[in-house]
């Protein structure tokens, strides 16, 4: 996925815009300066709002400058997620230059009082490596460590988190994935290194691509757990169209990575694995465009974007569904403003606020209004008109069911002791559709009772079922008519 800034990793200024590099001052008063901060920090921490269950918002800011600070004082956010290059901080072996140190500190107090920041921290330097491949895995995860450690110990009064690489399930992220034991091993080297600097930061799991469970099942394979305080997921996915409330299932009727819903089964991964730690949406967001998306596997064939409207509503929706799952403790939206090609900002790029900016206002000073269900998981209804439940029969069998769901009817599957019989499929996905079989098989299985099943699939591969019980009986036996004569006349001697 397109990173906001992208043009300014690629050159030797950092992620976000520096301010002039100033000598810092006698150290007494330095100290002072940081006690109050910190004191300032604490202080604003505690009168936070609590909205019990409610996933807090942030947001994605590419640098630090007077309209992005203005933004986040506005909207009133207490997070605030940045990049950060190794590559262009330490260009060669060796320590960081001071300046360029006090330079980020000098930043971070322009945010307002209380605001804590997420460092994402990206790009291997050529010294490390070997490489000019800035997205080649770190030669030695320890040099990425201890890079990592010095800035926990400089900016622990500001940055409250580190996330560990970015999209490191991803090739464009990191070169030659998805490799998630190497990335463990990166986790492994860094998370003790941030902690012994700075125990009170966050290291996070670095973004994943959507909601790439899979790849996390991959990490705990490869013993990552226990060296992450958090996952982070990030659900701007490319082209990504459909509500939070609407989701797609694979053929495993797991949700699609893609869905924004998916973060359930991030959740379902970390519980299978006996990890109760939360996650943190890093990123989550909706372009506004009418171009047709050009990237992905639904390149040239729908639309790259929704309305500047509808981009609003599904902000509203998705921390709504949030709200529902307390174990999401944070979600920043990404970025603040449009820039280039990423045009899924709360901010146009004249500096023109969208209609999901007061939206984001909302939910941050009077959190989730809404009652709505978020998405549907119930099957379609199943109606069976026949056969009758503990119906006897002995020749071939009618059978006619209907099934609906407001989210549109793929499939009926009709089954008998769990053996198919037939399937009957909506391919425009009607409210209702209905199957009708006079069932000639039902003459050649077992005398006996047998259990017809009914199973109905909506659009997004609910399904729901239902159950009755049939007896296929023995036909009464024949009787030839000179036989039935002689019996009325038997009858009538022997009354």
């Amino acid at each position: 996925m397109l990173k906001l800034g992208a043009a300014v990793l690629d050159s030797p200024i950092v992620t976000i815009r520096m301010l002039s590099h100033t000598s810092s001052g006698p150290r007494r008063a330095r100290r002072r300066i940081l006690a109050l901060t910190g004191t300032l920090v604490a202080l604003a921490l505690c009168a936070l709002p609590s909205s019990a269950g409610a996933a807090e918002a942030g947001l994605n800011i590419s640098n630090l400058g007077p309209q992005q600070v203005a933004g986040v004082r506005t909207l009133g956010v207490h997070w605030v997620r940045m990049f950060l290059s190794w590559r262009a901080m330490q260009p060669s072996r060796g320590a960081i230059d001071p300046n360029v140190l006090n330079s980020y500190e000098q930043s971070f107090l322009q945010l307002p009082a209380g605001t804590k920041v997420i460092l994402d921290v990206v790009d291997t330097p050529q010294w490390e490596t070997g490489s000019s491949d800035e997205h080649a895995a770190p030669a030695n995860p320890q040099d990425y460590a201890a890079f990592v450690a010095t800035l926990a110990h400089r900016f622990a009064p500001w940055v409250g988190a580190y996330e560990i690489w970015n999209e490191e399930d991803a090739p464009a992220w990191w070169t030659g994935a998805p490799d998630p034991a190497g990335y463990v091993r990166l986790l492994q080297a860094t998370y003790p290194a941030v902690k012994a600097a700075d125990p009170a930061a966050t290291v996070l799991l670095g973004g994943l691509t959507g909601n790439d469970y899979p790849f996390l099942e991959g990490v705990y394979a490869a013993g990552g757990k226990g060296s992450f305080d958090a996952v982070a997921v990030h659900t701007d996915t490319a082209c990504n169209i459909l509500s939070p409330y609407d989701f797609l299932r694979g053929v495993d009727n797991r949700l699609l990575v893609d869905s924004f819903l998916a973060y359930r089964e991030v959740h379902a991964v970390m519980t299978a694995n006996g990890d109760a730690k939360p996650i943190w949406m890093t990123e989550l967001s909706w372009r506004t465009t009418n171009s047709t998306c050009n990237e992905g596997a639904w390149a040239g064939q729908k639309a790259g974007g929704v309305s500047d409207e509808q981009q609003s509503t599904y902000l509203s929706q998705a921390y709504h569904c949030l709200a529902q799952d307390p174990y999401v403790q944070l979600a920043l939206w990404f970025p603040y403003s449009d820039e280039g090609a990423v045009t899924s900002g709360l901010v146009r790029a004249d500096g023109s606020r969208k209609p999901s900016w007061g939206a984001m206002r909302s939910y941050i000073r009077n959190g989730d209004k809404l009652s709505e269900s978020c998405g549907v998981f119930t099957g379609p209804k199943i109606r069976v008109s026949s056969p009758a439940n503990h119906l006897k029969y002995t020749g071939p069998l009618p059978i006619h069911v209907s099934a609906s769901s407001s989210q549109g009817v793929f499939r009926i599957r009709l089954e008998v002791d769990g053996r198919l019989i037939r399937n009957y499929d909506g391919k425009t996905y009607p409210s209702t559709l209905d199957g009708a079989i006079t069932w000639q098989g039902a003459k050649h299985i077992s005398f006996g009772a047998h259990t017809l099943t009914f199973l109905a699939y909506d659009k997004q591969r609910n399904v729901s079922q239902t159950t009755i019980t049939v007896f296929h009986g023995k036909p009464k036996p024949k009787v030839r008519r000179h036989a039935r004569r002689h019996a009325r006349r038997h009858a009538k001697r022997h009354p």
